[in-house]
């Protein structure tokens, strides 16, 4: 049975300039996760068990802290600190991770809590 990730994006610069667009991707299967972390928590690892990244059809990766102070990063891949949401399609996936059987989230900062959620579309 196929699943369907419906998803919207709008986004704009003072000047008037923007976007506005959405759709939906189809795939097989959808993964989420989602963790808590604690002020000032040390490394986290969570399991998505996604070892092949050419099924991996749609990506997306947020918190409800986005001033930089929460990081994500894949097996060896270089931690990004997320200032706004991961938003991923098709072969754009490969350029966040080559693997994302798990993600490290680290939250860096000293006073605020912050939820990390994860969303995987995967056809198979």
């Amino acid at each position: 049975m196929s699943e369907s990730i419906s998803w919207s994006l709008t986004a704009g610069g003072t000047s008037g300039s923007g976007i506005n667009t959405a759709g939906a991707t189809i795939g097989d299967a959808v993964v989420t996760a989602s963790v808590d972390l604690e002020a000032n928590s040390g490394e986290r690892d969570l399991t998505l068990q996604v070892d092949n990244i050419e099924k991996v059809t749609f990506l997306a990766i947020s918190s409800d802290l986005l001033d930089g102070k929460v990081s994500v990063k894949a097996t060896s891949d270089t931690a990004t600190k997320l200032t706004g949401p991961i938003l991923l399609f098709g072969h754009a996936v490969k350029l966040f991770a080559d693997d994302l059987t798990t993600l490290t989230i680290h939250n860096e900062s000293v006073d605020k809590p912050a939820k990390v959620s994860v969303l995987i579309g995967l056809s198979v």
